[in-house]
């Protein structure tokens, strides 16, 4: 008999898809769009532990019947969103912490986390400095990152590339929710700063694949991935300038012209 189909809870939803960073948990692909999945196939048992977050193509895989045809069952689906849930907050807490202290360490954001597994700690960190102190090193630190992420750009490996912009777009983000610090909690309305911008720079990978692919999905080739995570690496850039500029832009004490020109000049 056909289990009849529940709409979701918002509430359940915008937490699934918060832990999942609004990202299949199986390919990871940010740029992809993507649905909640009942992993026990009942649309009606909408709990949290029985939701994950797929992509439209690994979606697909969860519904060949029977044999050796079905690549993804449940149980394996569930392994699949543990572990991503789990890279997710380890990675949101580091790319915190790095934002704060401005530091950028000899390997990359994921290349730490495969040696620091341990980073899980969810709560934001506080600035040390002043704000005007935290902002004026903001052009130094974003120049580190860039090139930290440079030689994985130069390989001219696929995976690498977008790898490295992954990375520099989850540092730039840390640097984001830092700078929330000093808004109103209710400029986020419901939503943590982190939740708020999770939100965001997902549906900034949306548009820039659904712009690279105007005949449809996967017709642009493996550069869409390349194309599609750089831009949103430069939409977030500006997301940081726009959000120091509302801060501290009309502050004389702060020469608001120098910073961009030296934001602007860190490539």
């Amino acid at each position: 008999m056909t289990k009849t189909r529940k709409p979701i809870p918002n509430d359940i939803a915008a937490e699934v898809l918060f832990q999942a960073d609004n990202t299949c948990c199986v390919c990871r692909g940010r740029e992809k769009t993507v649905q909640i999945h009942h992993i026990d196939e009942n649309p009606s048992h909408n709990v949290f532990e029985n939701l994950a977050v797929l992509c439209l193509e690994c979606h697909n895989k969860t519904l060949i019947k029977g044999g050796f045809g079905r690549q993804l069952t449940s149980h394996v689906i569930t392994k699949y969103r543990d572990e991503w849930s789990k890279d997710v907050k380890s990675r949101r807490s580091l790319a915190n912490r790095k934002a704060v202290e401005g530091q950028v360490g000899e390997v990359s954001l994921s290349e730490e986390l495969e040696t620091k597994p341990g980073v899980q700690s969810s709560e934001q960190p506080q600035l040390k400095q002043p704000p005007i102190d935290y902002i004026n090193s903001l052009p130094t630190f974003r120049s580190a990152l860039q090139q930290q992420a440079q030689p994985k750009r130069d390989t001219g490996i696929t995976s690498e590339m977008v790898q490295a912009n992954y990375d520099y777009i989850d540092s730039l983000t840390g640097i984001l929710v830092m700078l929330a610090d000093y808004y109103s909690p209710k400029q986020f309305g419901d939503q943590s700063p982190q939740e708020f911008f999770s939100e965001v720079i997902a549906s900034r990978f949306r548009w820039h694949y659904s712009v690279a692919e105007p005949h449809g999905p996967a017709t642009g080739g493996t550069i869409v991935r390349i194309l599609c995570s750089s831009s949103v690496a430069l939409d977030v850039e500006k997301m940081i300038e726009d959000m120091i500029f509302a801060l501290v832009g009309f502050n004389d004490d702060f020469d608001w012209d120098n910073w961009k020109k030296l934001w602007s000049n860190n490539t």
